[in-house]
């Protein structure tokens, strides 16, 4: 029995990475007040009432992270990594005030506190103590992003007394983890870091009404403690790869992931903003960068392993006139395990569980819900939910050499959140309304049942889907609130290889969601009478072209048409009955076997069509018109996406 080399360990840990982080951070921000303002005083002729705020919160929190190791002197290890978290702390509290004789009756303050980013530069020390294991320690320079907020709810004509203002603040780390070679050139890991920030000032600029000498003034500093969960992609060449490759057998079954990595940008202009009932013309732009990762894993003969995961880092704002309003931060993160059964001749039995885990963000109070934008305008409509896990079953079925089936069910379990929601008792006695209230959310339940083919005829390629989803009923603040309605959806993929360089490809889906049970104006739940049941129609044609062994062009035009409005309660999203049409180009470069970069460009023309009839004068005479009317919009979308195959 041959014996198995045992990897050099001094070598074993040179190279550079680039990777992913996610895990948990505790964070503590505090505010010292430098003056007498609104938000830390009846009014400035009465004692200060608050003098300090602090804001604790524990909450999920993903980043990114790069850098190169050298070893030295046998199982020592010297390195530099630069390091990204994103949101690791986003609170808001109530300040203590309750405005009497100040800004009006009733009002409440509230202030927020948000660290976008974590940045830091640092080195590390590690020590392997056997060949497939690091533990090492770090330290080095950190800065932190962060933003800080007032709000004096609610807006309506007393925006004066909103304001932010934002800061760089420099600091230090130190932390230590662990590190395992998982494969050839993936590792796994964990690591704990603790971040201090020091003291910056912060001031609210003119508030409308207030004396300059109580304008907002305070300084913050900040501490974070994070626990990661971390992956690493090295290069392939490096000697940690040629290490293992020259000095073990390896493992019996064959591995391969990926990564990508893209930015995507858009913009719109149109008759109306999110608020579709209001008359000002809307605009808006979303950045998106999302970050994609995998590892397969086949053994032959017995089973493969996938994992997945995805994240992504958004900056959405919204121009429109009275809904001006920013998001920047995470969205939530998908993660996912599947095993397939290889062990069967022509059937493969196949497990997974996928889970949606709450990096993003659900609560978005006052103006801050504007940035909920149409899914159909920009690419992320929605930053957070809850924590869902959906277990699913199914397999695989080769009907010949050229076809295949598969049959699948799932059943997602989606847990509760936080939304904001509408107070009406808070106003100035004119029923105003304040979008503080934190409403608990707690969505149905999911069961689907997926099927697919694919087959190949000669040049063409085809791949049809169908999907059947029954959900259960949504509480808002343990009520009932209603039930979304069941929906189908179909999907067909068809691909001409026309010559070695031309090829087609088509695509067609369509989706159909009977009639949602909800809150009727008298009370009680039923069905919506219109609306909610919509057929949604979507396809498209790219022809493209290899100009060259590494270069492939296209261009493609698709459309969308929606037949009915839809509300979607879990989001607090109004999503029109529309046309769309979509002329793009794009092309992707090739730069090596196992890499790639995309562009894309977009340019998109939407018409929404009239909605309900509903009285906009009570009269007499009772005037009644469509509310919203029939609205036009444009819009333009650019991207890159790098790609690599390990």
């Amino acid at each position: 029995m041959p014996v198995k080399a045992v990897p050099v360990a001094a070598p074993s840990w040179s190279g550079c990475y680039a990777g992913l982080q996610l895990g948990g951070a505790q964070s503590d921000t505090r505010w010292n007040y430098q003056n007498n303002n609104p938000y830390d005083a009846i009014d400035p002729a009465q004692p200060v009432l608050v003098t300090a705020q602090t804001f604790r919160q524990l909450r999920f929190a993903g980043g990114a992270q790069a850098g190169c190791n050298m070893s030295y002197s046998g199982p020592w290890m010297l390195g530099m990594e630069l390091g990204w978290i994103a949101k690791p702390e986003d609170k808001t509290e109530s300040n203590g005030v309750n405005p009497i004789t100040g800004p009006g009756p009733g009002f409440v303050g509230s202030v927020r506190t948000d660290i976008k980013s974590i940045l830091s530069v640092t080195g590390r020390v590690g020590y392997s103590f056997m060949p497939d294991w690091l533990v090492y320690a770090k330290g080095g320079y950190a800065a932190a992003y962060i933003e800080l907020r007032g709000n004096i709810t609610p807006g309506g004509g007393l925006e004066a007394f909103t304001w932010n203002d934002t800061n760089w603040h420099s600091g230090w780390t130190a932390g230590a983890g662990v590190e395992y070679r998982l494969f050839r050139n993936v590792t796994i890991g964990a690591e704990y870091n603790y971040y201090r920030f020091g003291m910056e000032k912060y001031s609210s600029g003119p508030l409308v009404g207030v004396p300059a000498a109580n304008q907002v003034q305070l300084k913050a500093d900040a501490d974070v403690h994070t626990v990661m969960a971390r992956l690493n992609f090295y290069d392939p060449n490096s000697p940690v790869a040629r290490a293992v490759s020259a000095n073990s057998n390896g493992p019996r079954g064959e591995f391969s992931s990926f990564l990508t990595s893209s930015v995507n940008y858009a913009s719109w202009y149109g008759s109306r903003g999110p608020n579709v009932f209001a008359p000002d013309r809307g605009k808006g732009d979303q950045v998106y960068s999302p970050v994609a990762a995998g590892i397969d894993y086949v053994e032959p003969n017995s089973y493969k392993l996938e994992l997945r995961g995805k994240g992504g880092y958004v900056y959405a704002r919204q121009a429109t006139a009275g809904q001006n309003a920013v998001y920047e931060g995470p969205v939530d993160t998908q993660t996912s395990v599947n095993v397939v059964m290889l062990n069967f001749d022509n059937v493969r039995p196949q497990f997974g569980v996928a889970m949606n885990l709450p990096t993003g963000t659900s609560y978005l109070p006052n103006n801050q819900r504007f940035t909920r934008m149409d899914p159909d305008l920009v690419p992320v409509g929605a930053y957070g939910a809850g924590f869902n896990i959906n277990p699913t079953a199914g397999f695989v079925m080769g009907l010949n050499k050229d076809t295949a089936v598969s049959f699948s069910v799932g059943y997602a379990w989606n847990g509760k959140f936080v939304r904001e929601g509408v107070d009406l008792n808070a106003g100035n006695g004119f029923g105003t309304g304040a979008f503080d209230l934190k409403q608990h959310i707690d969505p149905a339940d999911v069961f689907t049942a997926n099927a697919n083919i694919t087959t190949q005829i000669d040049n063409l390629t085809l791949l049809g889907s169908f999907a059947y989803m029954s959900e259960g009923n949504t509480t808002i603040d343990g009520v009932n609130s209603g039930k979304t309605g069941a929906r189908y959806n179909t999907n067909l993929t068809a691909t001409w290889q026309l010559t070695k360089q031309a090829a087609l490809t088509t695509n067609t889906s369509w989706s159909f969601a009977e009639k949602n049970d909800i809150i009727l104006p008298g009370g009680g739940i039923g069905t919506e009478p219109h609306n909610s049941n919509s057929n949604v129609v979507i396809g498209s044609i790219e022809p493209s072209y290899m100009l060259t062994e590494q270069l492939r062009l296209a261009v493609s035009y698709s459309f969308l048409w929606r037949d009915a409005n839809y509300y979607d309660q879990i989001q607090a999203q109004f999503i029109p009955a529309k046309q769309k049409h979509t002329a793009g180009v794009s092309a992707i470069y090739a730069i090596s076997p196992t890499a790639s970069i995309e562009a894309k460009g977009s340019y998109s023309f939407i018409h929404q069509e009239d909605s309900a009839i509903l009285p906009t004068s009570l009269g007499p005479p009772v005037v009644s018109s469509a509310q919203p009317p029939s609205l036009d919009y444009r819009a333009w979308a650019v991207s890159t996406t790098a790609n690599l195959r390990f």
